[in-house]
């Protein structure tokens, strides 16, 4: 059965996520077009500076923890044609690998994408980090 373009476009969202949670810099840059634009702690533009973010990225923020998980919940998806804009909330977990400290994090994905050649990737990705719900270090 042939797939949306909705579809499709959840699937990247998904993948992007996997990706992130035990991907390369290459696999995650892969995500994004030639000319892409990242703004992720800071404004990233092209493949080159895109892979160097998520390589320091992985080198600080992903490998001191373990059990990384990201969970979308139903991205808003509006098409044109061959562009698209979603908005996704993400939840992400894990535990700090030497303390077994719990982390939970909470963030907005905004994204355009673009279908070149038929493929979906995407042209424009901002994350917006939201303020935890609570900190597992208080909480009783």
């Amino acid at each position: 059965m042939a797939q949306t373009d909705r579809e499709r476009i959840v699937n990247h969202l998904a993948r992007y996520c996997f990706v992130v949670d035990r991907g390369t810099a290459d696999e995650i840059a892969a995500l994004f077009w030639d000319d892409a634009r990242l703004d992720f702690n800071g404004i990233y533009n092209g493949y080159a500076e895109i892979r160097q973010c998520y390589a320091e990225w992985i080198a600080r923020a992903r490998d001191p923890v373990e059990g990384l998980r990201h969970l979308i919940h139903v991205p808003y998806i509006e098409l044109d044609g061959d562009a698209a804009r979603a908005e996704t909330y993400v939840d992400a977990d894990c535990h700090v690998r030497r303390s077994g400290r719990t982390i939970l994090l909470r963030a907005t994905y905004r994204d355009r994408l673009s279908r070149r050649a038929g493929e979906w990737r995407f042209a424009e990705r901002h994350i917006v980090a939201m303020r935890r719900l609570y900190d597992t270090e208080g909480a009783r």
